[in-house]
């Protein structure tokens, strides 16, 4: 016969096993929790509303959005690769392929993400297979209605009425992220280089800059600083940020998309090692139509999924992947330090 305190005992022991068992049950599901990367501004506000705020939906778990860079996700993600900090990775084509290369991301299969079926080629080729991108951009023309009456229809046509001193251009300067595949790759491409040959590029990047007429800018919003103050009148930029700009009651400045080809640009998202399997879901969610499409509402820019339908403003917005043109990523991985120094010696912005 068991006595009062051996009884006490007995429960004791019961309730501290259902507790341990309901604290088990609590860190599995906070495990499914997961923190996914966003660059900040209207693509924090997209990545909230478009896709963590329906995995919260259908999943009840969370995805906290953490801003930064792509550099700064990789190091955080190399240095506890067992348990990683962050379980979805948003970069650029080369970004991801050396993440990939190095092991910190997955690559996934349509078993994983049922939606990439639906993605062209292209993205899938543009990250070598790292699943693919779900977003892209044309690096266009934009402009100053009120003080370039006649805008070029062609990059060439820029270059050459740049040097003429039509107007003052802006060009992204060596030390934004993408400027070797939009600048150095795209230039050399257009007047007959590519990856092998980025002569051409810094032979005529120098005779803008010689001219007198060309400044740089170094982020986005140097972009459009400097078409507010008038400091600049023309230069290149994105079609998306381009557009959210204009909708913003901007609209003295002018699209041009050119003739001869802008230069498409794209990113993608990836499941971390050894991340949640939550993640899946996540990336699923990220690749189907309506959530795709409610991104690309809020950026302006093309995405990825060939069964998302655009607003009749966006198709009239969007460029086609099509009619642009697309760098071999992995050789402008490998060869950009090499550019990136020369270009420092050479042209100097």
């Amino acid at each position: 016969m068991q006595t009062r305190s051996t009884k006490d005992w007995a429960r004791g022991l019961m309730t501290a096993a259902v507790t341990a068992a309901g604290m088990a049950a609590t860190a599995g599901a906070a495990a499914q929790d997961i923190t996914v990367t966003s660059y900040g501004g209207i693509w924090e506000t997209a990545i909230k509303e478009c896709y963590a705020d329906e995995f919260e939906k259908r999943t009840g778990y969370k995805a906290n959005v953490l801003i930064g860079s792509p550099p700064q996700w990789m190091s955080q993600i190399e240095a506890n690769p067992e348990n990683p900090p962050i379980h979805v990775l948003v970069t650029t084509e080369p970004n991801t392929i050396a993440a990939g290369d190095k092991g910190l991301i997955e690559k996934p299969t349509e078993d994983d993400i049922k939606h990439l079926a639906d993605v062209p080629q292209i993205f899938k080729d543009a990250v070598d297979g790292y699943g693919a991108c779900f977003d892209y951009g044309a690096f266009i023309i934009a402009y100053n209605k009120d003080t370039v009456k006649n805008p070029p229809k062609t990059i060439k046509e820029f270059v050459d009425r740049t040097i003429a001193g039509d107007w003052m251009a802006t060009l992204p300067s060596i030390s934004y992220a993408i400027a070797p595949t939009i600048m150095i790759w795209g230039f050399a491409d257009t007047y007959g280089g590519g990856v092998d040959n980025i002569d051409p590029a810094i032979d005529i990047v120098n005779k803008m800059k010689a001219s007198g007429n060309l400044i740089a800018w170094s982020s986005v919003t140097d972009f459009l600083n400097q078409m507010q103050t008038g400091e600049a009148d023309i230069g290149m930029y994105w079609d998306g940020r381009a557009w959210a700009f204009i909708d913003k009651g901007n609209d003295w400045l002018g699209v041009v998309v050119p003739e001869d080809k802008s230069v498409m640009s794209c990113v993608a998202m990836n499941k971390v090692t050894n991340a949640p399997d939550s993640v899946w879901e996540y990336l699923n969610i990220v690749y189907e139509p309506g959530p795709m499409s409610c991104f690309s509402n809020h950026l302006q820019y093309g995405v990825t999924n060939t069964n998302v339908t655009y607003s009749d403003k966006m198709k009239s917005r969007i460029t086609p992947w099509e009619d642009t043109r697309h760098g071999p990523p992995r050789a402008i991985g490998q060869k950009s330090a090499d550019w990136i120094e020369r270009w420092n010696k050479e042209v100097g912005f």
